[in-house]
């Protein structure tokens, strides 16, 4: 029986290796490595157990060790392929896998869709391969197993049949309290809220379905608000303008990289001439409230900042619902698999259409919204609708079509492929980036055509903003980790009749959007929301912005009539920044030491800021003056 400790002793140190790496390379508590072998030792143990109890009743040798050859070559496969789903979980969202994206992935994977580099065939071979591999390293090495499956705990304990029945009846019992002492630490893992179960590498993988922030009790209480605000909202308002609402998110759309916002190249050329003749309104200074799509798009809908958002906020989808909307969800990416989302949506089936349903094209292929809006039916008297269509042709996972190369080469193509991170600087260059911002431009235009052509522009009020900004090779790429101006100044545009009045448009936030909506249909807006109506904006105003990624930074803006600041903080390193951006917007400039008084007011706004969210049960730490 020695030789079989010794071999789960060197499976436990290999198990344990694995999450340290993890712990190394993907910044996780060091304290899930802890987590991660008691999960393995119990399952181990409860192995060994079982092993025991069953060569005890007398089974042949050979059969025990043969089931104890497979039972150790499957454990070893199962913690192999999640390591690998971990590894690319980690490496494209920062996160374990949960069972819920396996799922949702996989369809997708397989048929095609999703931009994976090996394919249906790789994962087949890969599959295939490791099993492989399991099974003759269990046959070939499995000698320390037929071993001590020969000498059992049984043998120095059979003095009589009567203790010997008694001894096998209680391995056998000690192997099931091991089971279910394995299947509760898992499950008191998968509901525990410590950081080291949600990264530990097995519980985190049977987590309910993941959302991007966790719940705190802030937004607990949020959610218990909006329940009751949503009971006590009036429904079918008599003097309220039945328009139809059609709010299009551009993922990743910069708002200085578009000819409408002063770009010298022409990439919005559609959505300048609106703006020229006066269908279309623009806000000058418009900002997300963080640099990430789940709460950039959470935001826009709830009407809120990222501490207030949960499953459960009273959003303007629900609102309009409410009112006798048809609402619609039309969305290039998979959404279905992401944080959640359906969720917050609460879409109607047969209403949803995202990557994972489309038949024509890959995921994040923006033609497919298009492909969704053919199931729509023509708009009809008392009937209005809601639609949400996002667009992903300017992430850099976004397909770039053949036709949209104006700004590179025709044949200056490049797959986002596995790791599209490491290969940022060929995804997102400016030209490129440039040719997809056109791209986005010419979907928009195709999408107020066919709009146009079901009657929904008729009587409308489209809004057209991104859920966040791209980082371009200024200061760094992509998107996620920061609050410069590159990561949240994004494109406010309002399609409305023209003799509708907006009296500022110099300043907006996503959380604007909703109320602004409601106003105009001449709806109440609920307590809850945060954002103000651009009807009716304020000229004195502070607004809140965070990152999810780590290291957490978090920012204010402060308007003050015509003056515009930002104050940056990354508490992590002590740093903080401040810039005038009416002076600065490429924030070049940073005015801590030169305005101390000013550094002083917004330094204690986010430090009131970082104390009232609650996400830790622990007030953090007054940030640390960098100067």
């Amino acid at each position: 029986m020695r030789r079989l400790f010794v071999l789960t002793g060197i499976h436990l140190a290999a198990s344990a290796a694995t999450a340290a790496l993890f712990a190394r390379l993907f910044g996780q508590n060091p304290r899930a490595i802890s987590a991660h072998l008691l999960v393995i030792a119990e399952w181990d143990l409860a192995l060994i157990a079982a092993l025991a109890a069953v060569a005890g009743f007398g089974l042949p040798p050979r059969v025990t060790a043969r089931a104890g050859r497979l039972l150790l070559a499957l454990t070893c496969l199962a913690q192999t392929w999640l390591y690998v789903l971990n590894a690319i979980s980690n490496l494209s969202w920062d996160r374990n896998v949960t069972a819920h994206l396996v799922a949702a992935f996989a369809p997708t994977i397989w048929s095609g869709k999703e931009p994976f580099p090996v394919g249906p065939l790789g994962i087949t071979l890969f599959s295939c391969g490791t099993l492989a591999v399991a099974l003759v390293a269990a046959l070939l090495g499995g000698e320390a197993i037929d071993r001590a499956a020969s000498v059992t705990l049984l043998d120095p304990l059979s003095t009589s049949p009567r203790r010997r029945r008694t001894v096998r009846l209680a391995v056998l019992a000690a192997a099931g309290a091991l089971a279910v002492a394995c299947g509760a630490t898992i499950r008191a893992g998968v509901s525990s809220q410590s950081l080291f179960w949600k990264q530990e590498l097995v519980a985190s993988f049977f987590r309910p379905e993941g959302f991007a922030f966790e719940p705190t009790a802030r937004r607990h209480a949020m959610a218990e608000r909006d329940a009751a605000l949503r009971e006590s909202y009036p429904r079918r308002v008599p003097s309220a303008r039945r328009k139809h609402v059609i709010l299009i998110i551009v993922d990743s759309l910069r708002a200085d990289r578009m000819q409408v916002y002063g770009y010298p190249r022409p990439t919005t050329p559609f959505l300048s001439r609106l703006v020229r003749n006066g269908r279309m309104k623009k806000v000058e200074a418009a900002f997300s409230t963080c640099s990430e799509s789940f709460c950039g798009i959470t935001s826009t809908l709830a009407a809120r900042e990222f501490r207030d958002i949960s499953a459960h906020t009273f959003q303007l989808q629900d609102v309009l619902r409410d009112e006798g909307y048809q609402a619609w969800f039309l969305l290039s990416g998979n959404h279905s698999a992401w944080n959640g989302l359906p969720h917050f949506y609460r879409a109607a089936d047969g209403m949803f259409f995202d990557g994972a349903r489309t038949e024509r094209y890959t995921m994040d292929d923006d033609r497919l919204v298009l492909e969704g809006l053919e199931r729509v039916p023509p708009a009809s008297a008392g009937h209005p609708a809601f639609f949400y269509l996002h667009l992903m042709s300017t992430h850099y996972l976004g397909v770039q079509f053949p036709e949209s190369h104006v700004f590179t080469r025709p044949d200056d193509q490049v797959s986002p492929g596995l790791e599209p991170y490491k290969i940022l600087s060929l995804l997102n260059k400016p030209d490129r980036y440039d040719d997809k911002v056109l791209q986005a431009d010419g979907m928009i235009r195709q999408l107020f055509a066919t709009l146009a052509a079901k009657r929904y522009l008729d009587d409308a009020i489209v809004v057209v903003t991104g859920d966040h900004g791209e980082g371009l090779g200024e200061r760094h790429w992509a998107h996620g980790w920061n609050l410069y101006n590159e990561d949240i100044r994004i494109p406010l545009l309002l399609y409305d009749a023209p003799a509708a009045s907006y009296p500022d448009l110099s300043f907006g936030v996503q959380v604007d959007i909703a109320p602004t909506i409601l106003d105009r249909l001449k709806l109440p807006i609920p307590a809850s929301w945060e954002g103000q109506s651009l009807l009716a904006p304020t000229r004195r105003r502070f607004t809140y912005h965070q990152t999810y990624f780590v290291p957490n930074r978090y920012a204010v803006l402060y308007r003050r009539d015509a003056a515009l600041f930002k104050f940056i903080a990354t508490p992590q390193y002590g740093k903080e920044e401040l810039y005038d951006l009416r002076q600065d917007r490429s924030e070049a400039r940073n005015l801590v030491e030169e305005q101390p008084e000013l550094a002083t007011l917004l330094r204690e706004k986010v430090d009131a800021y970082r104390r009232d969210q609650d996400t830790t049960g622990t007030n953090p730490q007054p940030l640390v003056t960098s100067h």
